[in-house]
């Protein structure tokens, strides 16, 4: 196995963190099977288990991976347009594959911290990591783009052996910009981008995310502990770079996170309506009332563009209401 998957940032005691308060997340997940000779079986084992995270597998197939013969679609309970990944079947090979998106392994988070159920999943013989991105979010901007840039400059992303990886810039300091790390099909890559501009967020604008992204090849193979030593194993990947953010970072709970990509988007919408029908829109309620003015314009229906994790309440909804005026009015 090639050293740069190895969390060596044990031993130099630079991947020590709060066990209650372990700052790097998993933002996507891809799994092997093998050996499955019948898939409604394992299907029907995989599907108990998601629903304990309000997480269904829909009948409505997808796009499948090529040697696979069906691709189901990973919903959430709440909205069955929120897909969060798929699950497929490979009858030649006997092969199942799993795949869940940010959202899915957020779903996940919420109820197990450690996300217990897929440690154990992977500790099965059969089961192989195929990729995995771990994250870590800076909300006070402590490693920006300026400081990423000088120490890639530096070699302080090189490997072992002096070799330089590849680098792509990419945006602008206006809408946020990102730094790739690696090439695309590296079995490491590093991707910092500047979450805060990128969502358009006034309140927290310095806000970076740092990302890893492990996949297995054929020559390194991604180790089964990397869920429970996720912070080891995300620090070791560039360890003379991201040790500088080691104990200077806040933790955002999962259910914050996604709310503040809400705003950003209903935020967004919101300050389009204003453009557009904002003056009808207050010329019926100066005329009729709010209340009457909102029944007139709304109809029954869901948006199929602003859908909701499972683990957002009305309580969360409630709390960033202020938030969406500030920011929807700002965008016009």
């Amino acid at each position: 196995m090639n050293k740069g998957v190895e969390p060596e940032t044990v031993a130099k005691n630079y991947g020590k963190t709060n066990p209650e308060q372990n700052p790097v997340f998993i933002d996507f997940l891809k799994l092997r099977v093998d050996d499955v000779e019948a898939p409604n079986p394992y299907f029907e084992m995989i599907a108990l288990q998601l629903r304990k995270y309000d997480l269904l597998i829909s009948h409505r197939q997808c796009n499948r991976s090529r040697g696979y013969d069906c691709a189901y679609k990973i919903v959430t309970t709440t909205q069955a347009q929120n897909v969060v990944g798929k699950i497929e079947y490979s009858e030649r090979y006997k092969r199942v594959l799993l795949e869940l998106s940010g959202l899915g392994c957020a779903c996940i988070e919420k109820v197990e911290s450690d996300y217990l159920w897929l440690q154990a999943l992977v500790a099965q013989p059969a089961v192989t990591i195929r990729r995995m991105d771990l994250a870590l979010d800076d909300e006070n901007g402590l490693y920006q783009i300026e400081k990423i840039d000088k120490d890639y400059s530096r070699g302080r992303f090189n490997a072992e052996s002096g070799q330089r990886p590849r680098k792509e810039n990419l945006g602008n300091k206006v809408e946020g910009r990102t730094r790739y790390i690696g090439g695309p099909t590296a079995y490491k890559r590093g991707r910092f981008y500047e979450k805060g501009k990128q969502l358009k967020l006034t309140h927290c604008r310095p806000w970076m995310r740092h990302e890893v992204r492990f996949v297995s090849n054929d020559r390194d193979r991604i180790p089964d502990e990397v869920i429970r030593n996720r912070a080891d194993y995300f620090y070791s990947a560039f360890p003379r770079a991201l040790q500088k953010l080691l104990g200077k970072h806040s933790v955002i709970p999962v259910t914050e996170r996604f709310m503040r990509e809400y705003v950003s988007d209903i935020s967004t919408r919101v300050a389009s309506c204003k453009r557009q029908y904002g003056p009808l829109i207050g010329t019926l309620t100066g005329h009729h009332g709010a209340t009457a003015t909102c029944e007139m314009l709304s109809r029954i229906g869901r948006s199929k563009v602003i859908e909701l994790p499972p683990f957002v309440d009305e309580v969360s909804l409630a709390d960033c209401t202020d938030i969406i005026a500030l920011q929807s009015g700002e965008a016009i």
